[in-house]
């Protein structure tokens, strides 16, 4: 429902117009009225309406004054004109204050439909904006700063997918048309689906929400008709609950050709869990993902088979003992044919990823001690083989390709000093800050693993690899600022790689601690 309040100095049109507009529409209601703009304000300060009918002409204080003085303090808050004809160049002189519409009085049913149509359009795309970027906040660990942005989900529950695929055919993945595909699959009427690309590219998020009551609790208990995604006890509601995962798993497998994994969240009634929530699946994959397996993991059975496998001793004295000879030789091709079968007969064991990962540590500190470059971190190099990556093959591949360049081959960042590395990639970021890089790709540029290409910046540049990245797109959006002063906020955040304008405009003001307006203002002062 929408709140309206009626500004009008004559009470039987105020009545005409509450009787039009809640006539006309069933999610408009007038909750506030008031005789002259001094009264409207003195209730705005009470609470304010989302969408506002004044009058022109009013005593003590007209419209006029009180669109000037509304525009100070609710910048957003569309507002419709009531006129007569005598008035008419009142209201073309309120349209320029950005006045969403007029009616001429006295007003007629068609033209009032006409306007809450478009209102309507208005405010749930406006809503829609407001709650795309409060979830994207929360799920980026961001605290909930007011009582609005729990507001906008009251009486609504909230439930997390979260999706991993394969690390190199995955990152196309569309998070726009991922959610098309998913709005499609909705079993329950008024339910809504958003998607996030994680912050991987081989992670997508979604968020369901719907009625609190809709979801069903597993028990059965429910107080009406649960015809939202029903609850436990009933099969035929619980396939309706594993649609929206289904379709989330098959869409993201066809694209990329690989397994994918999707954790299931339970509702959360508060949207301050998400954040925890998201941190709970993410763990969940990471604990219970098969390389090369497609799976359903739910937060509700967690307990299940907690267990599990254990590592396996398939790394025979006899075989460790070869893998050193074939390092010590620099005999490349025996050392990736052995290490390619040895990583195959894990695989076949289906290890949970936690025991896969840390047997392959093992594996790797005993075979490649003495013979590690000193750049060359082993877990930090199995860490991003491993990160995300749910195919084998292509796991396999990755990993033993890094451990020749790591164990065979010197590069080029064994030449230079570590400084004079991060010298000349830092021309190359200056250069090119309106791209998106990928921490991983930038560091396999000059034979670095990201974790230790992070720290030689922190160490020379004063602050983290992604964290410069972010600094230098600020400090260019600056210089756009002071060059082009017609350039919007919204355009700056395009040129420079932002397609999120409310990410954009709190990344600058976590490094100035002002809005690209407000910095663009103090320039004007100066």
């Amino acid at each position: 429902m929408y709140r309206v309040m009626v500004v009008e100095d004559e009470p039987p049109l105020i009545r005409d117009i509450r009787y039009e507009i809640e006539r006309n529409s069933k999610i408009f209601q007038v909750t506030a009225t008031a005789i002259n703009g001094a009264d409207a304000l003195r209730k705005l300060e009470e609470e304010t309406p989302d969408v506002l009918f004044t009058d022109i002409r009013m005593p003590v204080m007209d419209g006029l004054e009180l669109i000037k003085a509304i525009r100070q303090k609710h910048p957003e808050l569309p507002f419709v004109i009531l006129s007569g004809y005598r008035d008419f160049d009142y209201a073309k002189e309120a349209l320029k204050f950005q006045a969403y519409d007029y009616l001429l009085k006295p007003v007629s049913p068609d033209d009032v439909r006409e306007v809450l149509i478009k209102l309507e359009a208005t405010l749930r795309e406006r809503r829609e904006q407001k709650k795309r970027a409060v979830l994207l906040s929360v799920l980026q660990g961001e605290p909930i700063l007011d009582e609005s942005s729990e507001a906008l989900f009251a009486g609504q529950s909230l439930a997390l997918l979260v999706a991993q695929c394969d690390g190199t055919s995955g990152k196309g993945a569309n998070a726009v048309d991922l959610e098309a595909e998913l709005a499609s699959s909705l079993p329950a009427s008024g339910a809504m689906v958003r998607v996030l690309s994680g912050r991987r590219p081989l992670e997508k998020i979604a968020i369901v929400e719907y009625n609190s009551d809709g979801y069903g609790d597993g028990d059965g208990d429910c107080d009406g008709d649960c015809d939202g995604y029903g609850d436990g006890d009933d099969d035929g509601k619980f396939a309706e609950r594993e649609q929206l995962p289904i379709a989330m798993q098959h869409w993201l497998s066809g694209w990329s050709g690989a397994a994918v994994n999707v954790a299931i969240g339970e509702p959360r009634a508060r949207l301050a869990d998400l954040s925890e929530s998201l941190g709970f699946l993410r763990d969940l994959l990471r604990r219970r993902a098969e390389h090369g397996v497609s799976k359903l993991i739910r937060e509700s059975e967690t307990s299940e088979a907690a267990g599990g496998s254990s590592p396996v001793a398939v790394l025979t004295n006899e075989r460790l003992s070869s893998l050193r000879s074939m390092v010590q030789l620099q005999q490349k091709s025996l050392f990736k044919a052995e290490m390619s079968s040895l990583i195959g007969e894990w695989l076949l064991a289906r290890l949970p990823v936690p025991d896969f990962t840390s047997l392959v540590k093992r594996t790797l500190h005993a075979v490649g001690e003495g013979f590690w470059r000193r750049e060359a971190d082993i877990d930090s190099v199995v860490d991003e083989c491993l990160e995300g990556v749910t195919s084998g093959k292509t796991m396999s591949e990755f990993l033993v390709a890094r451990l020749e360049n790591a164990l065979f081959e010197e590069s080029s960042a064994s030449r230079d000093s570590p400084e004079r590395v991060v010298d000349k990639l830092d021309d190359y970021l200056i250069a090119n800050c309106h791209r998106n890089f990928d921490p991983k790709e930038l560091a396999s540029g000059v034979g670095l693993t990201a974790p230790y290409l992070s720290k030689l910046f922190k160490l020379y540049r004063g602050m983290p690899l992604i964290e410069y990245l972010a600094y230098l797109k600020i400090e260019k959006a600056k210089q756009l600022i002071r060059s082009d002063p017609e350039l919007l906020a919204k355009e700056i955040g395009e040129l420079l790689g932002f397609s999120d304008p409310f990410y954009f405009s709190r990344l600058f003001k976590k490094f100035e601690g002002c809005s690209p307006s407000e910095y663009r203002k103090r320039l004007e002062k100066r």
